[in-house]
């Protein structure tokens, strides 16, 4: 039969031709009565077919899945496939569409091993009922791809899995199945297990309130396919969470008069100059004000930063990793910049260079404004929150729905120092969304002494974006900002 090239409704590339037979390893055919109810075992265990680990939760890994002969087809079939990049606060890595519909020879012959061979086999294994209903897509990860820590739980979902097609791969190369442990609260902590990549491998576990794991950022030259999804079935039991709290923030602090006017570029105290910035500033709720401290100023914090040596990390994987100057070493210039952005004639620059009410001697909105806010009886009384911050390989921050402290009608002020040679692709940036999009409103790239404002309102959410190795590789890292929140 003569071969012909095109496209499946689906957008995969196609190649029309007859199908190996998709065969799990007949070793763990026979010998499955040996693996039911093994998820029950609190030890581990290992054979030639595959091994099991209970800590942090119960994973499995089987080996020699597929035969080599349909392995290799297969490979060369999703090889073939479209993929999509998916990037935003969690992720970065090439995805293809679901292929429940792809009519692709030997992935749909691999679809049908999945549900009709394997699924009894796992279910048995963990004591879990299983339905028909499939989940798989296709991941592509190359160098500086990554997936951060997350539980895949999601109504429905059961089983998760990752069917491995890599070249050899060592734990060095990155691209690991990294396990995190949790706490008495089902909250994660550090890294309890790693697991590399191997060919014809896969790897399964339970969909819990403990399933926390990660993909590490991919560090080698190579690529990191896998096949991989969820089998359904209902879901485990999951206690709520409480909300986290909003931190209160601080009313502002003294600054002598001659040590503020030292710190700032005197063109932003320009009445007229804060005029135009505001204008610009009402029109996109963002804008970026260059050489904004005094350079001499800024090049003295600067230096500063990259000599102190001990920083606080701020690390809960779901949820942010950077390292943090502890309040109680605010001092020197990097504490005159820190106590300038915390500062009662700051806050009054801001209203005027924002239109925001930050200060009782900016003007209201409107006279009705001010006018119903007194006969409410609502006092105004701004506060500010700041961290002075270390990013390098590994830095970043997720959006939490659960996170109080980010519903709330903001100002960010954010300035960094020691950025060198820092491109986009390197991560970093400040990145605004609305509430349950991933499409971008504001994108903020590291600039040196450059102050950086965006307002947000309850439905905005920010992250940082992750930073990945090769600032490493191009010796950018680390640098430093002064992050600042601002609430009228």
């Amino acid at each position: 039969m003569p071969k012909s090239k095109g496209k499946s409704k689906n957008g995969y590339s196609k190649k029309i031709k007859n199908s190996e037979p998709c065969n799990l390893n007949r070793l763990l055919i026979e010998q499955v009565h040996k693996y039911e109810h093994i998820f029950s075992r609190s030890d581990n265990f290992e054979d030639a077919n595959l091994s099991l680990t209970s800590d942090p939760f119960t994973t499995c890994k089987i080996n020699n899945v597929l035969e080599s002969g349909f392995l290799q087809l297969l490979r060369d079939e999703v090889c073939d496939m479209d993929f999509v990049e998916k990037n935003n606060d969690l992720y970065k890595f090439h995805q293809s569409g679901e292929l429940n519909e792809c009519e692709l020879p030997h992935v749909r012959s691999l679809r049908t091993m999945l549900i009709k061979t394997l699924k009894p086999i796992i279910s048995k294994m963990v004591g879990a009922e299983l339905d028909d209903r499939l989940a798989l897509f296709c991941g592509r990860y190359g160098r500086t791809d990554y997936l951060l820590c997350h539980d895949d739980e999601l109504e429905g979902r059961r089983i998760a899995f990752i069917l491995y097609l890599v070249p050899a791969w060592k734990e060095e190369d990155g691209g690991n199945l990294e396990l995190f442990e949790t706490d008495k609260n089902g909250n994660p902590g550090c890294v309890s297990r790693r697991l590399v990549p191997s060919d014809n491998s896969l790897v399964f576990f339970e969909v819990s309130p403990v399933s926390f794991h990660q993909v590490s950022e991919v560090l080698a030259d190579k690529t990191r396919l896998s096949l991989g999804g969820w089998f359904h079935g209902t879901s485990l039991p999951r206690a709520q969470r409480a909300l986290i709290p909003a931190q209160p923030g601080q009313t502002h602090q003294d600054i002598s008069e001659d040590l503020f006017f030292s710190l700032l570029n005197p063109i932003y105290l320009n009445p007229e100059t804060q005029a135009e910035i505001q204008e610009k500033f009402e029109e996109s709720s963002e804008i970026s004000l260059p050489q904004f401290f005094s350079l001499d100023k800024f090049e003295k914090a600067a230096e500063q930063l990259r000599s102190i040596a001990e920083w606080d990390k701020d690390f809960t994987p779901n949820r942010r990793n950077f390292e943090c100057l502890p309040s109680s070493n605010w001092s020197g210039p990097v504490g005159d910049l820190a106590l300038l952005m915390s500062s009662e004639p700051f806050f009054l620059l801001l209203s005027n260079l924002t239109g925001l009410k930050l200060h009782a001697l900016a003007p209201a909105d409107s006279d009705g404004e001010e006018v119903e806010s007194e006969e409410n009886g609502d006092v105004s009384s701004p506060t500010c929150k700041g961290r002075i911050r270390k990013l390098t390989q590994g830095s970043y921050s997720l959006i939490r729905d659960d996170d109080l402290g980010q519903a709330e009608f903001a100002l960010d002020a954010r300035i960094c120092l020691n950025v060198n040679g820092w491109r986009l692709e390197m991560g970093g940036q400040m990145v605004y969304i609305a509430r349950g999009e991933d499409e971008e409103l504001v994108t903020v790239q590291p600039e040196n002494n450059s102050l950086n404002l965006v307002y947000r309102d309850k439905e905005s959410l920010r992250f940082l974006k992750y930073v990945n190795s090769s600032v490493e590789d191009e010796n950018c890292g680390p640098w430093h900002d002064l992050d600042f929140t601002y609430y009228e």
